[in-house]
């Protein structure tokens, strides 16, 4: 795009800003402490398509200035602080877009924090570069198309090969098959532009860039002569398009749920009680029907994890205790996939452990990104832990008895079943007369079943308890408790059926707190495919009739992933705003006016439609999070070009005395390039994510392995926010193009409406003979040369 707009020398000199505004960029980010995570380097990629925005200004305006004659360090430097302030005030706009994300608290701020870090700094570095770097490059080397070069010296030829040599030695040292592989690209690149590009950039300069800037030209001057048209129509649009967005969109969701996984993982849940050799047996049930199951061939490893630790593996969150266990499915990477992952968790869903009787076998995926809660999180409150835990059984009845049951997984409570256990109740005045008290039943009971550290055995470094305890036969029954002694005062044995009795009962499975208030939580997942808002409102609309049946003092919240995204979008829309009010701040600074800053801020907020005709066009789901982020981001993108356009049509009216219409027209024509360059460079740069394009640069050099391939988990994680920003800014394109200098024609003539008829008349008056005096011709001679200052008012 640099290339065919620019020529081959502007087009490096735009191109140098993104080395030099990275390798920056680095030394901050390193500084700060901050690791190439993937939020950063998607990132980095938002940020590729508009570091060259600042120095595509700057170069295409000193090239400008060469072609009318000027001097190549007079025209850097008339150039460079034409549009200082504009390009400082533009990036200041984009950078206060991204402050506010800064403040995102919670966990999901501390994921999504390093975007707006890396932007800020990432952008800073682009305007350092594009005002300091950029113009001193342009001063030493800039020529305009069409001047020859002037023949390399001897000794520069020898230098420039000779460093080349010695950088082919120095790869072919580590791999030859690279080396030979840079020589060839690098030789086919320069027959590339020798021979076509460069023929094919002066063509489009001269033949297609010419009647392209008529053509708008043309709809510029008809859409000037039609404003009331033209702004109706844009209104419209905007208002037809949130009208059909509401209608036809394709669902709401807090993280993107298309990322293919990487991991499956089965979890299944026995009665309270069982025991851990019984849950392995399970286990291994579930083991062998998943070795049944096709698409075997995606799957690296399977590791099943019983008991205590299942789930204490690296994912986390899994059952724990002697009934539960985890079996993890990892899956090989996406391009080496035989079958949609999504398929394969779905036939899971479906068919693992239904067989299996009195036994929970939930299917899912872990969560990836931000920590978040479950899709469906229910807290029921309420302080009698039995009614609770009543209520919370009557819940999951009421949903599972639902059409809603088939799309939830792993619908169950928190609160545990009731557990069996012993209790033994000492007689106090028995225990008394044999001066025994309930600490010392308890402490040989204890002994007894449990075992008390006799001793230490020690082997070499290993060290082991020695622990006394009752024989399993005499564990196990609890009629062995009969034969149980316990030793009072002056050595004596008291058995334990003389002091107390003992029966098997039921006691509390758990009771859970959340600040202090008893609750119990119903969480589920949904079902693969199923969008979670939309089963989240199914699942209210089931349980309507039984919160209204609720008894006093007990209430429903809904929280979980729903908490989050209504947190999320809060935060998001205050940053939204926030950064508007900041951008106006900006630019009511840059322009010292009110009006002009409403234009600008108007064709932000138009700039939403290409978003949404962006997702209705994709069929992709409005992400709170992923693409709410994409248009704040498009907010600070769309403001840079309109300020510069604006700043231009000033500079036209005041400097050169040109009409309103006039420069207009000649501000959108000269602005044009940087204009469509900026918003296509930006576009551009995010379009292999949006696409989902991957491609291995190290496998190709390396070893003839590009490893290319579409899709995979970022692509589906970071498309929607890529195709938000995609899709806002080639619309914000023809806003700034046109809808701008409309709006900047009827917002000014309103001025000059309310200055006619509202302006204080007192203002006007002045007095006769001042005004003479002030206009009357001064003649003034500067060593015999007369000039002529006419109109010294002002």
């Amino acid at each position: 795009v640099l290339l065919f707009f620019l020529g081959m020398s502007n087009s490096l000199f735009v191109g140098i800003s993104i080395p030099a505004s990275m390798f920056l960029s680095f030394i901050i980010l390193k500084v700060q402490g901050v690791s190439m995570n993937m939020v950063v380097l998607f990132s980095l990629i938002l940020a590729l398509g508009m570091l060259v925005d600042n120095a595509i200004v700057v170069v295409e305006n000193i090239y400008r200035y060469l072609e009318e004659g000027w001097d190549r360090t007079l025209a850097a430097k008339k150039a460079t602080g034409e549009v200082a302030i504009p390009i400082i005030a533009a990036t200041a706009t984009t950078l206060a877009a991204f402050a506010p994300l800064m403040f995102w608290p919670g966990e999901v701020g501390e994921f999504m924090k390093f975007l707006p870090l890396t932007l800020i700094v990432t952008l800073s570095s682009s305007l350092f570069v594009a005002l300091v770097i950029v113009p001193v490059l342009c001063t030493l080397f800039m020529k305009l198309d069409g001047t020859p070069s002037r023949p390399m010296r001897p000794a520069a030829r020898w230098t420039l090969a000779g460093s080349a040599a010695l950088v082919f030695l120095v790869v072919a040292g580590s791999s030859l098959l690279t080396a030979v592989l840079l020589a060839l690209t690098a030789a086919g690149l320069w027959a590339l532009q020798r021979y076509v590009l460069s023929s094919l950039s002066g063509r489009f300069q001269t033949r297609v860039l010419p009647p392209m800037l008529d053509l708008y030209e043309g709809q510029l001057r008809w859409a000037l002569g039609h404003r009331l048209i033209m702004l109706g129509t844009t209104v419209g649009v905007f208002v037809a398009t949130v009208a059909l967005f509401g209608v036809f969109n394709h669902g709401v969701v807090f993280f993107p749920e298309d990322m293919p996984p990487s991991q499956l993982i089965v979890d299944m849940e026995a009665p309270v009680g069982t025991r851990a050799a019984f849950t392995d047996t399970v286990v291994q049930r579930i083991e062998g029907e998943l070795a049944g199951m096709g698409g075997r061939g995606d799957w690296k490893s399977v590791v099943a994890v019983v008991g205590g630790g299942g789930g204490g593996n690296f994912m986390g969150g899994g059952p724990g205790g002697p009934e539960s266990g985890r079996v993890s499915i990892t899956l090989v990477d996406f391009q080496d996939r035989e079958r949609d992952a999504f398929g394969t968790l779905s036939e899971m869903q479906e068919t693992i452990g239904r067989e299996i009787a009195g036994v929970t076998v939930t299917v899912d995926k872990p969560n990836e990104g931000a920590p978040q809660g479950t899709p469906v999180n229910i807290e029921l409150v309420g302080e009698d832990p039995v009614r609770l835990k009543a209520l919370a059984d009557e819940l999951i009845e009421v949903l599972e008895d639902a059409p809603v049951y088939p799309k939830l997984v792993g619908l169950a409570s928190d609160l545990d079943d009731a557990r069996s256990e012993l209790s033994v109740r000492v007689d106090r005045e028995k225990a008394g007369l044999y001066e025994l008290n309930t600490s010392k039943v308890g402490g040989a009971i204890r002994s007894a079943i449990n075992g008390v550290e006799a001793a230490k055995y020690r082997t070499g470094n290993d060290e082991y308890d020695i622990i006394v305890r009752l024989a399993e036969p005499y564990r196990r029954d609890l009629e062995g408790l009969r034969e149980l002694t316990v030793m009072a005062e002056g050595g004596i044995q008291i058995p334990l059926v003389s002091v107390a009795t003992w029966s098997v009962e039921e006691g509390y499975g758990a009771i859970r707190r959340k600040d202090q208030t008893r609750m119990a939580t119903i969480s589920s997942d949904v079902a693969a495919g199923l969008n979670s808002n939309a089963v989240l409102a199914e699942v209210r609309g089931t349980l309507e009739g039984f919160e209204a049946s609720l008894p006093p003092g007990y209430t429903i919240r809904y929280t979980g992933q729903s908490e989050d995204q209504a947190e999320a979008q809060s935060f998001l829309g205050g940053a939204f705003l926030t950064a508007l009010l900041l951008i106006a701040f900006i630019l009511i600074s840059q322009f010292n006016s009110l009006v002009k800053p409403v234009i600008i801020l108007t064709s932000v907020m138009m700039s939403t439609v290409g978003v949404l005709l962006g997702l209705l066009l994709f069929r992709m789901e409005f992400g709170i999070i992923m693409t709410g982020v994409g248009i704040i981001s498009l907010a600070g993108i769309v403001v840079n070009n309109a300020i510069i356009l604006i700043d231009y049509i000033d500079v036209l009216r005041e400097r050169e005395g040109m009409s309103r219409r006039e420069a207009l027209v000649r501000a959108g024509r000269t602005r044009f390039r940087p204009v469509v360059l900026t918003a296509s460079t930006t576009a551009l740069g995010l379009v292999p994510l949006a696409i989902g394009l991957n491609f291995d640069f190290f496998g190709l050099y390396g070893a003839l392995d590009p490893d290319l391939f579409w899709g995979g988990e970022q692509a589906a994680w970071w498309g929607p926010m890529a195709v938000a920003v995609i899709a806002g800014i080639l619309f914000a394109t023809f806003l700034t193009l046109v809808l701008v200098p409309v709006m900047y024609s009827l917002v000014d003539d309103l001025g000059d409406f309310f200055t006619r008829h509202f302006h204080h008349a007192d203002e006007e008056e002045a007095s006769p003979e001042v005004e003479e005096e002030r206009l009357e011709p001064a003649v003034v001679a500067v060593q015999g040369v007369s000039v002529a200052v006419q109109g010294a008012a002002g």
